[in-house]
């Protein structure tokens, strides 16, 4: 951890330094006065003070002091640690001017000599921190090499490739700052340094993206050693803080909580128990579990310090706890809090949720533009990443909801607007693709028909390739519904073969393609078993009829009728005669040629009584037909019935059936 290493070896030299000057000798081995004696005792008191003001983080305090001090000191040998306090406290407030008058200082008393030799190892490390800082990555580097090369402690040297190891990471050289530390880790038997390079290492992985490391790094520093963090709690609040913009508040919470059961001050414990509330807010789950955790602490802080610094916000965040358990209505908190900007807007976020959770979804679409004014920020406080999540989840939701009640002209409405990552997750959900996809053909809507297709090409999927052939064919995308049909030949599953077999017939026949058609009908004759399951389909109705043609046309005349046949008796089940009265003028015919005169009128009738808009070409040879069928029966009477019948037919058009029944 930054400025941590530093922060306990200045200490440590600090008290050794005091110890000996209280001993009345100076550096010469002369006496010193009682009252010089006293001012040098209580320069280190005060020094030692302003750092215990800075480790309970109140950098400004400390860094007013140490600045004051600096002024007014006299005492020589006060100097070295009064530079090095304020460089470190330089460094503590953040800002560019801090930082350059630190670095500007320590440098100065580096060369003048004003810093005490124990101290020189531990300045230099200092200014690599503000060099860096101050984006002089040069001298950082320099100054890191000073601590490597000049200095014969084994340790000392350590640390300075620590140092270095900082400025890789600084210029975003994570892998040479990850080899550089790691070879500390194989030489060191240091419990301290393997923790602060283990906590370097840390820093490094986040950056470079490798949270999973990262993670599993600090959950094993915080076993070993949360001391490093622990005793100081400034620094321990800045890794806190690096915790949670990491998105790891859980490991937060162990270093909050050990430093809430080490802390006396009241003012600390509050600082800390209001951290560790924050940290649990952000830890939100979308379950109460947090929210209680959190809520007793505010608690705690309400009934502790009634007068405290965060009384006030903690009043605020108990209110939006009940808001979130429901215990308060927005409408109430609205009111309370009608002139706060952040507190609005976590009304409107928990009454969208409430909106949501009453399945409002179309109501909640309408007015979008108001909740679209809430932040990312405040919708990660609510457990979603983003307010884009929220309406993800919306827009699913009533998706799901539009294909439990089949109203796919509504989902067609809304998929409009819907983001691709929700249309992802939809046609990925095993519960509810295959009716969404059924909805897709129903309704075709080309930009979701895309995504399904990027997401499953190469898919092994059989049934998908299947969707999509069909989702092609409803938009009209002919050829790549025949793309899609080669897929499911390739994939050679037999059920899925079965159910796609009248599909493909229908896009084929769409095609108008002779050659392809043909293609197709030898499949058919290879695959009887597709036609057989697929009988009490409505559309092999037109498929029967096709096949008769073709195999008519190759003069298979056993297997052209048997198909025939059953076109016809497929008509008459299910009432529903397209292709009357062919159908029956083919099949009379056939009976006419076996002499079978009896059933070749059954059928002529059959054709009369079952077209409903029959051509009056086909009706004056149907007429012809039972006229000369009726004579071949020697019935005079239905003779010349149907043969009055037939000249009374009027505008036939170059009827041969028309001109023999004017003339007889």
């Amino acid at each position: 951890m930054r400025l941590f290493l530093l922060s306990i070896c200045l200490l440590s030299t600090l008290f050794a330094k005091k110890d000996f000057y209280y001993s009345f000798i100076d550096q010469s081995g002369n006496q010193i006065s009682q009252r010089q004696k006293q001012k040098i005792v209580d320069g280190f008191d005060a020094i030692l003070n302003i750092r215990e003001i800075a480790k309970d983080g109140k950098i400004d305090e400390a860094y007013g002091e140490i600045k004051a001090l600096m002024a007014l000191n006299k005492i020589n040998v006060l100097k070295s640690d009064i530079i090095m306090l304020y460089a470190e406290l330089s460094l503590k407030k953040k800002t560019k001017r801090h930082v350059f008058d630190g670095a500007k200082i320590l440098e100065k008393a580096i060369n003048s000599s004003d810093i005490h030799e124990d101290d020189l190892s531990k300045a230099y490390m200092l200014l690599v921190e503000l060099k860096l800082d101050s984006n002089k990555i040069k001298d950082a580097k320099y100054f890191a090499k000073i601590i490597i090369d000049n200095f014969d402690n084994e340790k000392t040297k350590s640390y300075g490739k620590i140092y270095l190891s900082k400025v890789y990471k600084h210029t975003k050289q994570y892998k040479k700052s990850i080899r550089i530390l790691y070879e500390i880790l194989t030489q060191t038997k240091d419990v301290l340094v393997a923790t602060i390079v283990a906590d370097e290492l840390f820093d490094i992985y986040v950056l470079s993206g490798q949270k999973d490391k990262a993670y599993d790094l600090i959950s094993k520093v915080l076993i070993k050693n949360i001391d490093y963090y622990s005793q100081d709690s400034y620094l321990a609040i800045e890794k806190v803080n690096k915790l949670v913009r990491a998105n790891m508040p859980e490991f937060a919470v162990e270093i909050l909580q050990e430093l809430l059961l080490r802390a006396k001050k009241p003012e600390v414990i509050e600082d800390f128990k209001y951290k560790l509330a924050n940290t649990y807010m952000l830890m939100y789950d979308r379950t109460n579990y947090y929210l209680f955790k959190a809520n007793e602490l505010y608690k705690d802080i309400l009934n502790e310090f009634p007068n405290g610094i965060y009384t006030r916000k903690s009043k605020i965040y108990i209110d939006e706890i009940l808001m979130r358990e429901g215990k308060i209505s927005p409408t109430i908190m609205a009111k309370k809090y009608e002139k706060s900007e952040s507190m609005r807007q976590k009304i409107l976020l928990q009454e969208l949720l409430n909106l949501k959770k009453e399945e409002k979804f179309e109501y909640i679409l309408r007015i979008r533009k108001i909740y679209r004014t809430i932040s990312d920020s405040i919708a990660k406080r609510f457990g979603y990443e983003t307010m884009d999540a929220i309406f993800d989840e919306v827009h699913h939701l009533m998706i799901k909801q539009y294909l439990q009640k089949n109203r796919c002209m509504s989902l067609n409405k809304v998929l409009q607007t819907t983001r691709k990552e929700t249309l992802i997750k939809l046609i990925k959900n095993d519960e509810i693709k295959y009716k969404f996809f059924e909805c897709l053909i129903e309704v075709p809507y080309e930009r979701a028909f895309k995504l399904v297709k990027e997401t499953f090409l190469r898919s092994r999927d059989a049934n998908i390739y299947l969707y999509l052939e069909r989702m092609s064919h409803s938009l009209g995308l002919l050829d790549e519904a025949l793309d899609f049909s080669a897929k499911v030949d390739m994939v050679n599953d037999e059920k899925v073969l079965s159910e796609e077999f009248l599909h493909r017939f229908v896009i084929i026949n769409e095609k108008n393609n002779d050659l392809l058609l043909d293609k197709f009908f030898l499949y058919a004759k290879y695959n009887e078993q597709y036609i057989k399951n697929n009988e009490n389909n409505p559309v092999i109705i037109d498929f029967y009829y096709q096949y008769f043609l073709y195999l008519s046309q190759r003069d298979k005349t056993d297997e052209s009728l048997d198909y025939l046949k059953k076109l016809y008796l497929k008509q008459n089940e299910v009432k529903a005669y397209v292709y009357s009265p062919f159908v029956e003028m083919e099949l009379s015919r056939n009976e006419r040629k076996n002499n079978n005169k009896e059933e070749a009128i059954r059928y002529l009738k059959e054709a009369l009584k079952n077209t409903r808009r029959i051509k009056n070409n086909d009706l004056v040879q149907i007429y012809y037909d039972l006229m000369k069928l009726y004579e071949g029966l020697e019935n005079e009477n239905q003779q010349e019935e149907f043969l009055l019948k037939c000249k009374s037919v009027k505008d036939t058009k170059d009827s041969l059936y028309k001109k023999m029944c004017d003339e007889l």
